[in-house]
């Protein structure tokens, strides 16, 4: 049968890859002995359009590895900065809750001294007072006059 027969005989293939895998896999319903028969330079033909087709995929493959790797890596160092800049906000944070600790503990203990000055002012205001009223009242006749 020659490669004219047999086109007529079974279906033709339209896609390179099909006809190739027809070519191999038998399924053109041509015996092996037609083989000698067979249309060879369209089966290299085919068998080269399919190892293009092929070669395109790998290389479409990797390329597609190579963005995933570079979009990782892009993706790694992305967190890595956002993780920078929690540990430094956390570091200021501790930072900022320690002055403000200190900034409490100088409130109180100016409150304190302040508290102690009003205390002891109180009880000089109160010693005067008291000085004062024992003074009117031993000296106060001394300062009548015409009591001397």
């Amino acid at each position: 049968m020659s490669g004219s027969a047999r086109a007529t005989a079974a279906p033709p293939e339209s896609d390179p890859v099909d006809r190739v895998v027809a070519l191999f896999s038998g399924a053109d319903g041509t015996a092996p002995a037609a083989a000698e028969d067979e249309d060879w330079s369209a089966s290299l033909l085919a068998v080269r359009g399919v190892a293009a087709r092929v070669r395109e995929m790998q290389k479409r493959a990797r390329d597609s590895v190579r963005e995933a790797q570079r979009t990782m890596r892009e993706a790694d160092a992305t967190a890595r900065a956002a993780e920078d800049r929690a540990r430094h906000a956390e570091a200021t944070m501790r930072e900022a809750v320690a002055r403000a600790e200190r900034a409490e503990e100088q409130v109180r203990l100016a409150a304190e001294r302040a508290d102690r000055a009003e205390a002891r002012a109180t009880e000089a205001h109160m010693w005067l007072r008291r000085m004062h009223e024992c003074m009117v009242s031993e000296f106060g006749t001394l300062a009548e006059p015409g009591r001397l």
